[in-house]
């Protein structure tokens, strides 16, 4: 019998060597004759509310249908609107779901559809009405065609057996597949380079990246098939550079950018009309910076050169002045112009650094300061004023100390180390702020600062201070570090304090109300750095970046 559910979030996929995986989560009630309806809700149960992306770079399989493509890769799978030329939300993965192997996809010839063999079932999802269709059927199932007749059912063999799968769900064992003239099947790359022999040995010329900020590399084509209605309009994807639209006829590609250049986040920086992601360096394949507009439709890739490779470097914070974008990591800091202009550098404790751990940076006019593992120096960006042999990097300051947060306010650089909260003020001396609690003298993890307030988070405690020293430092109670773990941001603005860990993200409104915001049920992993722009939350795991959708008040759903 067919199984059609209700689900908050249909399918996860995880891509393990040519393997792709497939879940469906279901919120079942079965009603009469075994079956029920429902509709997938977009992006992980909370339509725009709230969004997971992940990694989108690898694409194992394409499926077009007749309005949509479809895409199948590490972080999920992108379906991408190709009437109105945009995304729409993804199938992605969520937490606690088992895996299973999805063995063909193919987009529907007919209606504005994709078919997945997973072991045991086909299922069919339509964007249009967010809906997972589910059949089961014995076996494995590797082949499928459609019916070209007017009921256009889909035939698919499972452990060499064929039934024929209706629309509705309903699956009748068969001898075998229609005539061959009667009978319609999705191409395949294999079957796209039979019918354009051309376009394989043109492909290496086609998908070579060819940004100005490091040397032209191709990328591998894995993946393909062709529009069912424009058999000259080709979809194919790469190993590491995502989605591309072809014209045959022109030879001319379309990339297609979605979701993140490496599945996790580490740090974050506002953009006017979006957000800077900085990666974690677990992936293979590229590793770097990713640009997501506010309505996660325009996305760019920024990864590292030969001389400065980002595919390693863990990101630990990350300032961006201008178009540089300073990137802290536990290698050393690095500096990239985010338009792609010019070539990385890096700066080591080969170069002068106190250490190549890095904790904080923080962009100025004409440098920025960087935070290590043992101390505190500022980096001269302009190369008129560098020395050719520190390349740029001045004195160092608080020797053996480590220095995890840097906040500048107006002539002030507020440092949090692990020897308290300290101030340097344009002259150069270093003292610390007015206050007794003796939490002031303890290490201080994170700070953030708006209107007239200074935060200042401690392993055990948020206090309160005035900037100028004007007001004894107090403890705010409603901020619980307890609740998020081990403290990793904080930040505020004009109506939300935020302070994120590693359990629990808590928002407190200026006005007195809470929310946290738990993992892995809110979150799907440990929250590494924050930003808030009027309208969005945004938050950085090593599971993808998430994006709330703020109210009025500033509060999250």
């Amino acid at each position: 019998m067919p199984d059609r559910r209700p689900l908050r979030n249909v399918l996860s996929i995880a891509a393990i060597g040519a393997a792709f995986s497939v879940v469906v989560w279901s919120c079942a009630t079965v009603g009469a004759g075994g079956s029920s309806a429902g509709q997938a809700r977009s992006a992980n149960g909370r339509g725009d509310e709230r969004r997971i992306i992940g990694s989108f770079a690898d694409v194992r399989a394409v499926g077009v249908s007749r309005r949509y493509v479809f895409a199948a890769t590490s972080g999920g799978i992108a379906v991408y609107d190709r009437l109105f030329d945009n995304w729409l939300p993804p199938l992605s993965r969520e937490n606690g779901l088992s895996d299973a192997q999805i063995t063909f996809m193919a987009g529907d010839p007919v209606e504005d559809a994709v078919w997945l063999g997973v072991p045991g079932a086909v299922l069919v999802y339509r964007p249009q009405s967010e809906q997972l269709q589910r059949t089961m059927l014995t076996g494995v199932p590797d082949i499928i065609m459609f019916d070209r007749s007017a009921s256009s059912d889909a035939f698919v063999r499972a452990a060499g057996q064929w039934s024929r799968v209706s629309r509705l769900g309903l699956a009748t064992p068969v001898a075998g597949p229609p005539a061959p003239e009667q009978r319609f099947t999705p191409r395949t790359l294999s079957d796209v380079y039979g019918a354009f022999p051309g376009l394989r040995s043109a492909s290496p010329l086609l998908f070579r990246n060819q940004q100005p900020d490091r040397p032209l590399r191709p990328y591998q084509v894995i993946a393909g098939a062709s529009s069912p209605d424009q058999l000259t309009e080709v979809w194919l994807g790469t190993a590491g550079d995502g989605l591309y639209k072809v014209d045959v006829t022109l030879q001319r590609t379309t990339p297609l950018r979605f979701g993140l250049i490496e599945s996790g986040v580490g740090a974050l920086a506002l953009a006017a009309d979006g957000v800077w992601s900085a990666g974690l360096g677990a992936s293979r394949l590229r590793s770097g910076l990713t640009f997501a507009s506010n309505d996660l439709q325009h996305w760019r890739w920024i990864d590292g050169t030969i001389s400065v490779p980002m595919l390693g470097l863990r990101s630990t914070s990350m300032s961006i002045r201008a178009q540089r974008a300073w990137i802290g990591t536990d290698r050393g800091v690095v500096r990239a112009r985010i338009d792609g202009s010019e070539a990385m550098d890096m700066w080591t404790s080969m170069d002068g650094l106190p250490d190549d751990r890095v904790f904080a940076v923080t962009a100025r006019e004409n440098g920025a300061w960087v935070g290590t593992a043992r101390g505190l120096v500022f980096i001269t960006d302009t190369s008129d004023a560098r020395s050719p042999r520190t390349r740029g990097v001045g004195v160092r300051l608080l020797a053996n100390t480590a220095v995890h947060a840097l906040l500048p306010i107006g002539d002030t650089l507020w440092m949090g180390t692990a020897a308290g909260l300290l101030a340097m003020h344009s002259g150069g001396t270093v003292a610390r702020p007015l206050g007794d609690d003796p939490a002031l003298r303890g290490p201080i993890v994170a700070l953030a600062w708006s209107d007239t307030i200074l935060l200042a988070a401690t392993e055990t405690a948020v206090l309160r201070l005035s900037p100028t020293g004007s007001a004894e430092p107090a403890r705010i109670a409603a901020l619980d570090v307890s609740k998020v773990g081990q403290v990793t941001r904080l930040a505020i603005d004009n109506r939300t304090i935020v302070m994120a860990g590693t359990d629990a993200v808590v928002l407190l409104q200026r006005s007195g109300s809470g929310r946290v915001l738990r993992v892995p049920y809110d979150l799907p992993g440990p929250a590494l750095d924050v930003a808030m722009s009027r309208d969005w939350l945004w938050i950085a795991t090593p599971d993808g970046l998430v994006r709330f959708r703020r109210a009025a008040d500033g509060s999250v759903p």
